[in-house]
């Protein structure tokens, strides 16, 4: 493989015609004075004419969406590599672009929280949890075991234990609830006329017990609780391996999750209650989830995205008040409750980048969350870390792009390139340092290394004597400015 980009005859702007060779894999610097042509033999002629090549390659299908490029004023190019330009002019301003989707940070974060997230009630706050029946079977079995484990029983083969006084108070059976109305106004006799008529015998309205084959009379303007009774199921011992308890409980929460949209009680023999659900909905408050999937936490998706200000976080297009329903936040309010760690991803991206990288790597989960949210986990901190590398610690992951500087802005560019982890392209950089302290020049460059030592070209074009230093290569154009450069 060729190991030198070779130009000749290059006349592009103020250029004289100049020849030159280029080391590939390394790091090559074009100084100068301003004016001299360093843009125009970086940008004009070698990028122009890699970024040329690399469309000219492409189907004509693909070539009719990207127009046609002009070749540089130049005789001849070898050894050139896909180019990349990072540089400073104009980015985008599109109101939804923020530093984490520019990054891809953004795209990492909403798998992550589809796959390793905990949704939360808005009303009550409680976590939500979504079940099978098979694993709200087991929750019950394995609650009954906990609540005679320790009784001071004794058990004559497979017979009921005898009731000692520390447990005399257990009932030895469960209640199967299916919550049909919570907290709602109504007389509902129609309801508990086809509830009767439907095989059932008993519920309970508002905490007292009633049989439906007597006249239940409730207030209309009261709010009501009724709960059907699906099934009372005597405990049989062992409750271990008990098939026929598993099969008649199985059963009974089947009904009640039917009648109840997907909500059951579970009144235990202690009189403790249990409420599971096989959808993602409060058993509280009755409040339900959509399907969890990453585009719930998409600012640009219908799906996501604030009914009211569809994703813009502001009351117009080109207003600075907040809008109303989101405050700001971009999403549906289901997305908001979706937590990990006790914060949304609305608060994760609020975050400044070095406490975000700080939130992750501090990041405790369960080890069957973890084992789902690794791989992504750790994506995203490599990318926060390339972003502290490049000197940007102090940006918001939801500073939108529009009020970046330029230096941010191909800071921000640079550190999504090594990201992606490109190997042989040609990057062409125009001034990374500008705005820099100069405690932070040593991480940029180490950064341009980095991005090197993939297997890629770097030009710079750079009057920071830090980076002129770490050069591999240097390119002075001159002597002066304008006609007396190039």
């Amino acid at each position: 493989m060729q190991d030198k980009i070779i130009i000749r005859g290059a006349r592009e702007h103020n250029l004289k015609n100049i020849s030159l060779e280029i080391p590939r894999h390394k790091m090559t610097v074009f100084t100068g004075l301003s004016g001299s042509g360093k843009s125009s033999l970086a940008f004009d002629t070698i990028f122009a004419e890699g970024q040329r090549r690399y469309v000219e390659s492409l189907s004509a299908y693909a070539r009719q969406f990207l127009g046609q490029m002009d070749k540089p004023d130049v005789d001849e190019i070898e050894g050139l590599s896909p180019a990349i330009s990072i540089d400073q002019k104009a980015h985008s301003a599109n109101p939804r672009s923020t530093v984490a989707t520019i990054t891809e940070i953004y795209d990492y974060l909403r798998v992550l929280y589809a796959r390793a997230g905990k949704p939360h009630c808005p009303i009550c706050r409680n976590p939500i949890q979504k079940m099978t029946v098979d694993e709200m079977v087991d929750r019950i079995l394995k609650k009954t075991d906990e609540i005679h484990a320790g009784a001071a029983t004794t058990t004559i083969g497979d017979a009921k234990p005898k009731k000692s006084a520390k447990n005399a108070k257990l009932t030895n059976e469960l209640v199967i609830l299916a919550p049909v109305v919570r907290g709602r106004k109504g007389e509902y006799h129609q309801l508990l006329q086809d509830l009767f008529e439907s095989g059932f015998s008993e519920v309970r309205v508002n905490g007292k017990w009633h049989s439906l084959r007597q006249p239940i009379d409730l207030e209309r303007y009261d709010r009501h609780t009724i709960e059907v009774v699906t099934d009372r199921i005597p405990l049989g011992w062992p409750i271990a391996n008990n098939k026929g308890l598993q099969s008649r409980l199985s059963e009974a929460m089947e009904s009640a999750l039917d009648r109840a949209n997907g909500t059951v009680t579970v009144i235990m023999d202690d009189s403790t209650e249990v409420m599971m659900s096989a959808k993602f909905s409060c058993p509280d408050d009755g409040f339900a989830f959509p399907e969890i999937e990453p585009r719930l936490f998409s600012f640009n998706s219908p799906y996501g995205a604030c009914q009211t200000c569809n994703g813009i976080g502001t009351e117009s297009l080109f207003s600075d008040e907040k809008c109303s329903e989101c405050d700001g936040a971009r999403l549906r309010k289901e997305g908001l409750f979706v937590w990990i760690d006790g914060k949304s991803i609305v608060e994760v991206t609020n975050l400044p980048i070095n406490e975000a990288a700080d939130f992750f790597l501090k990041l405790s989960l369960d080890p069957t969350a973890m084992a789902i949210a690794e791989p992504v986990l750790r994506e995203v901190i490599s990318r926060l870390s390339f972003l502290l590398d490049v000197g940007l610690e102090y940006l918001t992951l939801n500073r939108t792009a529009g009020t970046l500087s330029g230096g941010e802005a191909q800071r921000i560019r640079l550190a999504s390139q090594i990201g992606s982890h490109l190997v042989g392209a040609l990057y062409v950089l125009d001034e990374p340092t500008i705005g820099l302290h100069q405690r932070d020049n040593k991480r940029l460059i180490d950064t341009l290394i980095k991005l090197r030592d993939l297997g890629n070209t770097i030009i710079v074009v750079e009057h920071d004597e830090d980076t002129i230093h770490a050069a591999d290569h240097l390119v002075d154009i001159g002597p002066g400015a304008g006609v007396h450069g190039g």
